[in-house]
């Protein structure tokens, strides 16, 4: 890096694993600015599944492990960024306690130039539902799992034939074990086949019971136009959203919101609508070049960054 320190303006790390490795180097060599953007407080995320997992000592130590890395990463660099406002507040709360001027922002953490048009063209031709992850992640294992045992049923009391993809790579092997009758695993899919199964979903479901960030899934089926059900955990960072994403955390409740989507022509389109209005004004480049450019040299006035 020594060689070429001259030639850097600004340095953007993520993932406080590998993040780790180069703040030393950056530091030693440059003066560059030093931005960090986390996709998610990761600890956050396993305090709260920890919350459904107290007695697991492993997940225990690995929380603290991870709280002590990301802390440390926030002390050494100048800036870091968040996708939500409450993960970007809990980074202030931190701050507050700490002798570190690092400076904390939150970011749109996707930008779309492109939307599909009147999705609800062919609302009477919709049907099924969909729930897109990747099945690696455990919350989305939990998630998968309690909709299909929990959630399902009540649905298909009133919708029998009603079906449900699991669409997305890596499937666990407790993921592979729901496919069959009510219930398909596609594994891996290819945006184009995505974009298709977004076009005849009738509701995409994010049963999410712990995680931590914003939900690109939620955030994927609005930008579709795709009315979404999710729960607590699925809305956070998307406190904007209350008045038309549905969320609820129990089997019941989250049954009867999918249900009216289901048959409420009316209440499909209000949501259709306003879920894409508010990706298309939120999640955009000149949302997230805003943030950026309050830290980087060459926009900053008398020197400081605004504030």
């Amino acid at each position: 890096m020594e060689p070429n320190a001259s030639d850097i303006d600004v340095v953007l790390l993520s993932r406080p694993h590998i993040a780790v490795d180069f703040v030393g180097a950056i530091r030693k060599h440059s003066s560059a600015p030093l931005l960090y953007y986390g996709h998610d407080v990761h600890y956050l995320r396993i305090e709260d599944q920890l919350r459904m997992q107290p007695a697991d000592k492993l997940l225990r130590a690995e929380c603290d492990r991870v709280r002590k890395l990301e802390h440390g990463i926030w002390k050494l660099v100048d800036a870091v960024y968040y996708p939500s406002a409450s993960e970007t507040r809990h980074v202030r709360e931190w701050l507050d306690g700490q002798s570190s001027t690092f400076r904390a922002h939150t970011i749109a953490a996707y930008a779309f130039d492109d939307f599909p048009e009147q999705p609800d063209a062919n609302l009477t031709d919709r049907h099924d539902l969909v729930f897109v992850a990747g099945f690696a992640h455990p919350p989305n294992v939990d998630a998968a799992e309690w909709f299909a045992h929990e959630v399902l049923p009540l649905i298909q009391k009133r919708h029998p034939q009603i079906h449900l993809d699991l669409v997305g790579s890596n499937p666990s092997d407790a993921v592979k074990a729901l496919h069959g009758g009510p219930v398909t695993v596609t594994g891996f899919v290819t945006d184009e086949e995505l974009s298709a199964r977004y076009a005849n979903a009738r509701v995409v479901v994010a049963p999410l019971r712990f995680g931590g960030g914003m939900k690109g899934k939620v955030i994927e089926a609005m930008r579709f136009g795709v009315p979404c059900v999710t729960t607590s955990t699925g809305v956070q960072g998307l406190e904007q959203t209350a008045d038309f994403l549905a969320a609820a955390d129990t089997a019941e409740e989250f049954a009867g919101h999918v249900l009216r989507l289901l048959e409420d022509d009316a209440a499909w389109r209000r949501s259709s609508a306003a879920g894409q209005a508010f990706v298309r004004a939120s999640f955009t480049e000149d949302a997230q070049w805003s943030e950026f450019a309050r830290e980087l040299p060459w926009t900053m006035t008398a020197g400081e960054p605004s504030p």
